[in-house]
């Protein structure tokens, strides 16, 4: 369709009366027009690569010129419309039923409204570049309700309602917006104003300590950094019974976290939970770099109407996976033990299975949008995360170039000098940059690392900075060649069965419910204990419904199976101690100023 000639600065309206039935409701304004306009609404948000089909959500899309006459929308494909020409100015409204609780998408209910703008704002062909404004209106939401948004605002009231504007269309849909009755905390890092908001947190969290620590975090990055990208930063943060997820934007980060894994004003010292939570703040926060700005160029022009697939996000992924507790322990939050805990987790997700085996680097950043985000019974059979491979080959990178006194930081530096504004081809770039600041040729790593399925030699690059990695069992006792939900109380629900190993020859399968071993009853939280009190080669008769029909098999029980690790100080020499410290040691932040 033509548009017309006309400077077009789209104008939206945004309305939350109806929450409770978790509708928003959005008028979108736009001049008169010759020759009509093209509308469309993303297919996928930026940091989470899987088509999610956003368009599916909008309700009774209708539009209206200046005296109320109909004027004609007409579907081009699932997600794009055509709005016919109108001599007066036009109104599009629509609602958007926001019922998905991530931070990818929208959500509203009697306590909150969350939204990305990939799920609420149409896209106007051709004014992408424009400038867009935004009114969120505060009539129908509890008196005690704010706003929480990085979104620039030109003309708001003491809860933050009112008129905002984003510099064109990639902005306005990088700024998440949290509505609720929230707990906020500011602190200053580096000089840069920071929020953290919290929804529907318990009231006895310590939100002072968390905001101390996660400034830290902060301070640390953009010490490491030489400066922040940004002039302020919102941590938008959900709380909720068990959810867990972040997602990435140019100036905030919306997360989802467990409300009763965050410390109370009782506890003391750094829970594995806390850990976790603060290693989250640490990765969406070192995306402002490496992803929002390092980036690759499949991701450059605003391609949301399909599938953008990269070689390169072991880099984007991987690299900040690898650098998340690093972080953390570089902030001094954490000590060596409880860094190399999370880091032995890290090594042996991407270890265990057979998916490493089966799956390139290089490929499961391409297939992410198939392969990774729509994993199914067989996935840990068939491929590799990219984040936790990819963190693996950060590890095995920052401790090589240590020995030749560089680190994956000098690395990273340069991508952010030489890519900070210009897109990282999908190409060997990286790989170059990598081998110019270790000087010398790491091809035969990288051919072994990204394009092929071979094991890497992580243990022997950990001994040489004074760290064990030895062999162990998933679980004490033989191996039964599953997983099971722990929290089941009533049966064992398999969770994984893990190829040529004792379930699957059994005919196990994901989603059978064990009820008994031997005639006993077994639930998940006490499988482990019944397996280990028997030895390999014993075989055990099992009941297990599936589908609704009970069935009996017989699982001959094998070998501990040794396909994970564990990392622990070694005694060494002083060379590999120094190479410890110097990896580990904690930043000093007042000497970095």
């Amino acid at each position: 369709m033509e548009q017309s000639t006309q400077p077009v600065e789209p104008f939206y309206r945004l309305s939350f009366a109806g929450h409770r039935s978790r509708y928003v409701d959005v008028a979108l304004s736009l001049p008169a027009s010759d020759a009509g306009y093209r509308l469309s609404l993303p297919a996928w948000i930026p940091g989470s690569y899987l088509v999610r089909d956003f368009a599916r959500h909008l309700v009774g899309k209708q539009a209206q010129d200046e005296a109320g006459g109909p004027v004609p929308i007409l579907p081009v494909d699932q997600q794009t419309w055509d709005v016919a020409p109108s001599a007066s100015a036009v109104t599009i409204r629509y609602r958007v039923y926001c019922a998905d609780f991530s931070v990818r998408s929208a959500h509203a209910d009697s306590s909150h409204v969350f939204f990305n703008g990939t799920s609420v704002f149409l896209r106007v062909h051709d004014a992408e570049h424009a400038r867009h404004e935004v009114v969120l209106d505060g009539d129908g939401v509890p008196d005690d309700w704010r706003v929480a948004t990085t979104l620039p605002a030109i003309a708001i009231d003491e809860r933050a309602f009112g008129d905002y504007a984003a510099a064109d269309y990639e902005a306005l849909i990088d700024h998440p917006v949290e509505i609720a009755d929230f707990v906020e905390r500011q602190f200053t890092a580096a000089g840069v104003l920071h929020r953290m908001v919290f929804t529907n947190a318990l009231p006895e969290t310590d939100f002072d300590r968390i905001a101390a620590d996660v400034a830290r975090i902060c301070e640390t990055e953009i010490a490491l950094f030489d400066g922040a990208p940004f002039e302020e930063y919102l941590f938008l943060v959900a709380l909720d019974e068990s959810g867990f997820g972040g997602l990435e934007h140019r100036d905030s980060t919306a997360l989802i976290f467990p409300r009763s894994h965050l410390p109370s004003v009782t506890a003391s010292g750094v829970s594995k939970e806390y850990q976790r939570f603060l290693s989250l703040c640490a990765h969406e926060y070192f995306h402002n770099w490496n992803v929002k700005r390092i980036r690759p160029a499949a991701f450059a022009g605003l391609p949301l109407h399909r599938p953008a697939q990269t070689r390169l996000l072991w880099v984007f992924e991987g690299f900040t996976s690898y650098f998340d507790d690093w972080l953390v322990r570089h902030a001094g939050l954490i000590d060596e033990t409880q860094y190399l805990a999370a880091l032995e987790e890290t090594v042996n997700r991407a270890m265990r299975g057979k998916g490493w085996s089966r799956q390139t680097l290089e490929e499961s950043s391409f297939y992410a949008w198939t392969r990774f985000y729509q994993q199914d019974a067989n996935a840990v059979n068939a491929i590799v995360s990219y984040y936790t491979r990819g963190a693996v080959v950060a590890l095995m990178l920052d401790l090589m170039l240590r020995e030749r006194g560089q680190s994956l930081m000098d690395v990273m530096r340069r991508l952010w000098s030489e890519h900070g504004e210009t897109p990282l081809p999908d190409d060997r770039t990286a790989e170059s940059i990598i081998e110019s600041i270790m000087g010398e040729s790491l091809e035969a790593f990288f051919d072994q690392a990204l394009r092929s399925t071979k094991p890497l030699d992580v243990a022997g690059l950990l001994a040489r900075f004074g760290v064990a990695m030895t062999p162990r069992g998933e679980q004490p006792g033989p191996d039964a060649g599953l997983r099971v939900d722990e929290r089941d109380p009533q049966a064992a629900p398999v969770s994984l069965v893990f190829e040529d190993r004792p379930a699957a020859a059994a005919g196990l399968a994901v989603g059978d419910r064990i009820i008994a071993i031997d005639g006993f009853a077994v639930s998940g939280s006490n499988w482990a204990e019944r397996i280990a009190r028997h030895r390999a080669g014993d075989h055990l008769r099992l009941h297990a419904f599936r589908q609704g029909r009970l069935l009996e098999m017989e699982l001959l029980l094998a070998p501990e199976c040794l396909n994970q690790h564990r990392l622990q100080r070694q005694a060494t020499d002083i060379r590999s101690e120094a190479r410890f410290q110097a990896w580990l040691a904690p930043i000093d932040l007042e000497r970095s100023d």
